[in-house]
């Protein structure tokens, strides 16, 4: 099937071959809002702690892109954080999904003039060949986003990434960990497509002119925690953080330290 003729849904239904499928356009849930019913998951608790991270890592006057914003996670966090950003731009393939241009994303209410203390910037396109509509960036953020299409469009999405950086422009990249000897269109959520294999990932950004500079784990199960910490002489700690600290929080905190066996992973890349 061409590149032309695949199909953008919003999330792989049975009996469909994902081989067939461009993207989808399903969502990262909006952790805000979960946090605030206080009924959250470890995901939940994972996209919000590398969000805020992300935030923290970024400099003043910086010119973000956000690829695939959907609906802007990491701007409410910009704008308490990062008030002297450069400029935040966010592209998505579908615009409706980019409430943050008229809503708060935290609650839904509407915004109003001069709410983001930065400039901001919607831009409708494929990740894939988003380059022309773009101009140049200090960091790049591509959170969670390259699973949920084709693995030729992630593909091309990281060579766009390098077609919008500067020398030393940092990318900052998360997806799930796919176990080397696993396909990865055997996906083990519907609204992904592809799942990159670590290996995979590493050779897509070098290939596409970045170099990674830093890696860590962003969830693991209990159980595997403790079979890594084990060897290292650390498993007293992790018994004793367990008493105080739900799972939910305890268990993306720890997984930082072993990226290469983590089921969700963080990369950050520099542009050669």
């Amino acid at each position: 099937m061409s590149e032309q003729s695949k199909q953008i849904v919003y999330k792989v239904e049975p009996g469909m071959d994902p081989r067939d499928i461009l993207c989808t356009t399903y969502q990262m849930r909006n952790f805000y809002r979960q946090m605030g019913d206080g009924f959250f998951s470890v995901l939940d608790v994972m996209n919000y702690i590398q969000h805020h991270q992300i935030v923290k890592w970024t400099k003043p006057g910086s010119h973000l892109l956000d690829v695939c914003c959907g609906r802007g996670l990491l701007l409410p966090m910009l704008r308490y954080h990062c008030k002297d950003l450069g400029s935040y731009t966010g592209v998505d393939i579908k615009s409706s999904n980019a409430t943050w241009q008229t809503k708060r994303v935290t609650n839904g209410k509407p915004i109003e003039e001069d709410y983001y203390p930065f400039p901001t910037r919607f831009v409708e396109a494929n990740v894939a060949e988003m380059a022309q509509f773009l101009d140049e960036y200090d960091i790049i953020v591509y959170t969670s986003s390259i699973e949920h299409m084709h693995r030729d469009m992630g593909l091309a999405s990281l060579e766009q990434c390098r077609e919008v950086s500067k020398i030393g422009t940092v990318l900052i990249i998360t997806c799930p960990n796919t176990p080397e000897d696993q396909d990865g269109y055997d996906t083990q959520y519907a609204p992904h497509v592809y799942e990159w294999k670590r290996s995979e990932l590493l050779e897509g950004l070098r290939m596409s002119g970045f170099e990674v500079i830093n890696e860590w784990g962003l969830l693991m199960s209990k159980t595997q925690l403790k079979e890594q910490m084990d060897p290292l002489g650390l498993l007293p700690l992790v018994r004793r953080l367990e008493q105080f600290i739900p799972n939910e929080w305890l268990c993306p905190v720890l997984a930082v330290m072993f990226p290469k066996q983590s089921k969700e992973i963080g990369m950050i890349a520099r542009a050669v």
